[in-house]
């Protein structure tokens, strides 16, 4: 296949198994993930072969076994290295104090007897359960009370969540006395980590839109950060982890947005090898997605997504699409050929588009497309043009 290289391996994955559910996963920094991928037992894992090491050395390490920066690795093990399973308290610096010998077992090491006869549930013990935490899923609630009492009418259940003190908005249970809002900015400060999908973070919370407000919010005063995919983590824990300065923080998307030239597309990978203008911020070696939502929460930019990849445009109005990127680059390379397009979006952008997805994009745009020459023109005009220098 011509294969030679890692990133070439890579680039050809996710061209066979991009939007297919094979169980493969496709992320950042060339790794590809078979079946389940579970970044916390890997994590504890790596942490216990490199208990006694430093910070900096282990996070190192991780770097050049699985290819990871070390920022990242770092905020990982900090987050996923929890001492009293790894023995990694004196990384974290933290202290753990030992059970003193005579001191009573917790409930968790007392053997629970278990009655012969299984007791019949009553709504109360079922309410009691799913009713635990101040937000609930509605409809898991439900789809559970029907499965445990299944001669019960829905009328029951409301009648159970109304006197338990809970009330529905937008498909969540919310403890009466507090607003939504008052709900979700209360979960945010109790979490100074979390991803979409942990407990307390699943779909339905996230397309609440007074969710969607919150979390904006602090990711605008930089409370909240983004730093993979849909993982976020506290300034104060990334300032703890990584010495992180809020000051720099608040610098880097005015600063990028002063450098970069008026219409001309970026991406976060393309200012870095193109030598961008040094900000200490590199120097936490973060992932791409971490600067791009600085970038995204600086609001002084347009931007879209290609491939997974956020692409940024200084000036204009408007929003910006990933066909409004085609149709600029195919403007500035007129009679760009078809397979030479996307060979430009990875030397110029650092962007790895599938065909399929590229195909379609370049059909919701308005570039022209000669299927004698095999290229794409900025229009018609353009292409006539072409064509008459040609023939001059």
């Amino acid at each position: 296949m011509g294969i030679t290289t890692p990133i070439a391996l890579y680039d050809e994955l996710k061209q066979v198994f991009w939007n297919a559910d094979e169980g493969v996963t496709l992320g950042d920094h060339l790794s590809v993930g078979f079946g389940k991928v579970d970044r916390r037992r890997q994590v504890r894992a790596f942490a216990e072969r490199h208990a006694d090491e430093p910070r900096n050395v282990a996070a190192k390490a991780y770097e050049r076994e699985y290819g990871f920066s070390a920022g990242i690795a770092a905020i990982w093990l900090d987050l996923f290295a929890e001492p009293a399973d790894v023995s990694f308290s004196e990384w974290l610096g933290v202290e753990v104090a030992e059970c003193p010998t005579g001191a009573p077992a917790s409930r968790a090491d007392v053997p629970v007897a278990h009655d012969t006869e299984r007791e019949a549930p009553t709504l109360e013990g079922f309410l009691a359960r799913e009713l635990a935490g101040r937000i609930c899923d509605e409809g898991l609630v439900r789809r559970r009370f029907a499965f445990e009492f299944p001669d019960d009418p829905p009328e029951a259940l409301d009648r159970g969540i109304e006197d338990a003190g809970y009330y529905e908005d937008r498909g969540l249970l919310f403890r009466e006395g507090s607003t939504p809002n008052d709900h979700f900015t209360r979960l945010l400060a109790e979490h100074p980590s979390f991803a979409k999908g942990d407990a307390g973070f699943e779909n339905a919370v996230w397309q609440h839109p007074a969710f969607r407000q919150v979390l904006r919010q602090a990711l605008s005063d930089h409370r909240l950060l983004l730093y993979e995919g849909d993982s976020y983590i506290s300034f104060s824990r990334l300032h703890d982890v990584l010495g992180a300065r809020m000051a720099d923080i608040e610098s880097y998307a005015p600063a990028v947005s002063v450098d970069a030239p008026e219409g001309e597309p970026f991406t976060v990978a393309s200012l870095r090898a193109g030598g961008a203008t040094p900000h200490p911020l590199y120097g936490l070696d973060m992932p791409d997605d971490f600067y791009e939502g600085l970038l995204d929460a600086g609001g002084l930019l347009r931007s879209c997504t290609l491939a997974g990849t956020k692409v940024f445009v200084a000036g204009g109005e408007g929003r910006l699409s990933a066909a409004d990127l085609i149709e600029w680059i195919v403007a500035h390379h007129e009679g760009i050929e078809r397979d030479d397009l996307p060979r430009l979006l990875a030397n110029d952008l650092g962007i790895t588009c599938p065909a399929p997805l590229l195909t379609t994009t370049i059909y919701n745009s308005d570039v022209y497309y000669d299927d004698i020459g095999d290229a794409y023109y900025s229009s018609m005009e353009a292409w006539k043009k072409e064509a008459r220098n040609e023939l001059a």
